[in-house]
């Protein structure tokens, strides 16, 4: 009976261990995009329309925000503040600000280690889709626990050296949140942003409709997909 209890403790054991040990980032990255629908369906998604609203840490109120996004050729984000527009550009080369609701008089570039961290978003299929074939470095960081939940942590180095650690749900395989090191108000900071409220829009793309970051909460309420962009929008004259 003893050696049977032994056997069943070295099996259990060895279950564990594999378990632990088949956690590969290459199983952590297929999961993640099974969970987004699939690598098939998300090369297909080539624009993003997205339209909600930002409230600011200690606002008391939302405001409009809308946020138009073309596959690796820009991203614009418009934000109506008491009826003054709002934009920030990023594209492959810059990224500019025009904020007149502070000042602005014109738009002004923004800083190249802002720019660098941002122009992630350009990828509207993610760092994970042909990883390799991008140039992007994908390292196992540990395991994390957000709200309670278990996460794989993900370093994802870029080509042009920004850095950002995913944390993905090991349950969900969805990414809950990011930490990604950038100049924030003048110093280098790990800037966080948590992701919540996945659902599929129309067409069946998944999106985090509520993301939380330093400066304030964006919730969208609608999600349009492969729609035509004018390229004149990312141009800043």
């Amino acid at each position: 009976m003893k050696n049977l209890i032994l056997l069943g403790l070295l099996i259990f054991g060895l279950v564990l261990v594999q378990f632990a040990q088949g956690q590969t980032v290459d199983d952590i990255i297929s999961k993640h995009i099974d969970a987004m629908g699939g690598r098939q369906k998300i090369i297909t998604l080539s624009s993003a329309l997205m339209s909600g609203t930002f409230t600011a840490m200690g606002a008391t109120s939302p405001i409009n925000i809308t946020t138009t996004k073309k596959h690796m050729i820009g991203s614009r984000i418009d934000i109506d503040a008491d009826g003054v527009n709002n934009y920030q550009v990023i594209t492959p080369k810059n990224g500019w600000i025009f904020t007149p609701i502070q000042g602005d008089k014109a738009p002004r570039p923004l800083a190249d280690d802002q720019v660098k961290a941002l122009q992630v978003q350009l990828d509207l299929h993610g760092p994970f889709i042909n990883h390799r074939e991008k140039g992007i470095k994908i390292e196992m960081a540990g395991k994390d626990s957000v709200d309670g939940a278990l996460c794989y942590k993900l370093k994802v180095t870029s080509p042009n050296t920004n850095v950002t650690v995913y944390f993905i749900n090991s349950q969900s395989d969805l990414i809950v949140k990011t930490s990604t090191k950038m100049f924030q108000f003048g110093k280098l900071e790990d800037v966080e942003t948590t992701y919540s409220d996945y659902k599929q829009n129309e067409d069946g793309y998944w999106f985090a409709y509520t993301n939380v970051g330093p400066r304030g909460a964006t919730h969208h309420e609608k999600i349009t997909t492969n729609v035509a962009v004018d390229e004149k929008i990312f141009k800043v004259n």
